[in-house]
């Protein structure tokens, strides 16, 4: 029980195993197998559901379980639910075993425990005018939060190739408004196709916060006079 008070109380990625009895440990990493494909897994169904997408990209299915703390090394907290974040395939096979950097620090930020202040956008988008409209993001340092924190955030993005995975989605998201942003740029204008893409993105912050992805493209375009003066159809 006390390792388990201190998965919640603690900073999780500061913790250390101690569990040397090998046949015990085997036993706690069967259990996971158990939440999966066995008599409880249901239960492991039901963890799995807690968010549709994945709580490390947040833009693929969830398709998996991750253990945020590796049951290799902790197979105390094989089956524990806190310990289990839904994430899509991709990201589980870029995060492995890794739960601290090369300098012994956090390496990815914990969905449930650790807070990421809406408040405080990070993420950025802009958009290339030339020859073809491309997306890019990066992440940026608000004022407010904490260096140790945004080093997390930052080194995230970069494992897992937010970059390049933003990007393209973002194509797919404003190809999408392709026929609706001509029916405005040709009703109004690029001052009609920068209200519709600004009123696009406070929706969809408002559905999924600052930070996501979608709302963070919606802004990045309807802040782009290019774009809005019919570089849209470059895209």
């Amino acid at each position: 029980m006390e390792a388990y008070d201190n998965y919640v109380d603690g900073e999780v990625w500061k913790l250390d195993s101690s569990f040397g009895d090998k046949p015990v440990a085997e036993v706690l990493r069967s259990n996971y197998g158990v939440l999966r494909s066995g008599a409880l897994k249901e239960i492991g169904s039901e963890l799995l559901a807690r968010s549709s997408l994945c709580c490390l990209c947040a833009l693929r299915d969830s398709s998996e379980l991750d253990h945020y703390l590796p049951k290799e090394d902790f197979p105390e907290f094989a089956a524990l639910s806190l310990n289990l974040v839904p994430a899509c395939s991709v990201c589980n096979n870029k995060k492995r075993q890794d739960f601290r950097n090369e300098r012994g620090e956090q390496a990815f930020i914990h969905a449930y425990l650790d807070d990421l202040p809406d408040s405080l956008p990070f993420l950025r988008a802009s958009l290339s005018d030339a020859p073809t409209v491309t997306p890019s993001f990066h992440v940026v340092q608000p004022a407010g939060m904490s260096a140790s924190l945004f080093t997390v955030i930052a080194q995230q993005f970069e494992l897992f190739e937010l970059d390049t995975a933003y990007s393209g989605a973002s194509v797919e998201l404003l190809l999408e408004r392709r026929e609706a942003l001509e029916e405005y740029f040709g009703d109004g204008g690029a001052a009609d196709v920068m209200k519709y893409l600004d009123r696009d993105a406070r929706s969809a912050a408002r559905r999924v916060g600052v930070n996501h992805w979608r709302p963070t493209i919606l802004a990045a375009a309807a802040a782009s006079p290019d774009f809005c003066s019919g570089g849209f159809r470059y895209l």
